[in-house]
């Protein structure tokens, strides 16, 4: 039994709030769907859940750029 110092793990989705926030981005929630904003990106993630993605998009100057289903691909563009 965890006692009340443990902090219980974060979702997928918890984890790249916290990874993006270091990185500089500024994150908007609209229910199921999380918008990274830095300079002209933008990165829209909708999520199943708080551990898997439906899928993403990435866009520069409100243009878009590509699409993914894979969560790895989404916190690629998020990391770099």
């Amino acid at each position: 039994m965890p006692d009340s110092t443990t902090r219980p793990e974060a979702t997928e989705r918890q984890a790249l709030a916290e990874i993006t926030a270091e990185r500089g981005w500024t994150r908007r929630i609209a229910d199921r769907v999380d918008i990274y904003l830095r300079g002209a990106a933008r990165i829209r993630v909708i999520w199943q859940g708080d551990e898997a993605i439906s899928g993403g998009s990435r866009y520069h100057d409100d243009g878009m750029e590509q699409y993914t289903r894979d969560l790895a691909t989404v916190k690629g563009w998020l990391t770099h």
